[in-house]
């Protein structure tokens, strides 16, 4: 067997040491390439992070602006309904409550009303009707919407029965009531002429009555 002198175990340990250091130099590169890599990494993230939130203000900004038109429309779209109703609102109080077609009255559109009575903690009850016939001794309320839902009649029932407390004036006459649209459910129909409800959409440039042959108006 060769003897190992002390010049080849230098060599070795030499070579031992500068591998090692070759090892760590490259350890090191790669620990600051991958250092780079995750902070490149936390940039692209807070940026991205930076994107979104943009992008979801923007984007509620933009649902906002839609709701606030929409509503807008809609509003529009109800003003509308309720002008192409009421000048026909005489002609249609007539033919529920079989009075002469000579028989003059009056229509009010949009009409609002304070409470006279006591304020609940200061606040004033307002009543705001959308339209409203008089002639002789009745008066034929109307409530127009869009799109006219069944939980819409027990809200309407439930102002009809208020109307006289707004409107002492009306105390004496014979109150009638009905809902409108340009088209309204069958369903809807037939629960509002059970609670006694004159039902009527726009045709032709007239209201048409929708309630069933025979119906008869209740008196609120």
């Amino acid at each position: 067997m060769a003897e190992i002198t002390t010049d080849v175990l230098q060599q070795a340990l030499l070579s031992l040491i500068q591998d090692t250091k070759e090892s760590r130099k490259r350890d090191k590169i790669r620990f600051e390439r991958l250092d780079q890599s995750m902070a490149s990494l936390a940039e692209q993230s807070k940026k991205t992070e930076q994107d979104l939130d943009r992008l979801t203000k923007e984007t509620d900004r933009q649902i906002k602006q839609t709701n606030k038109q929409m509503g807008e429309l809609s509003a529009k779209m109800g003003t509308l309904v309720e002008d192409l109703v009421s000048p026909d609102m005489l002609r249609l109080l007539r033919e529920v409550a079989h009075l002469p077609e000579e028989m003059e009255g009056i229509i009010n559109v949009r009409l609002q009303r304070l409470y006279p009575g006591p304020r609940t903690n200061g606040q004033p009850h307002m009543i705001e009707l959308d339209a409203v016939a008089e002639c002789g001794e009745y008066v034929l309320i109307n409530e127009t919407k869009n799109t006219f839902r069944p939980e819409y009649v027990a809200d309407f029932l439930k102002r009809l029965g208020q109307v006289r407390d707004y409107f002492p004036e009306y105390r004496d006459k014979q109150i009638l009531g009905a809902v409108s649209s340009l088209r309204i459910d069958p369903s809807v129909v037939k629960h509002a002429s059970h609670q006694g409800l004159v039902v009527f959409t726009v045709g032709e440039g007239l209201l048409q009555i929708q309630n069933e042959e025979g119906f008869q108006p209740k008196r609120f």
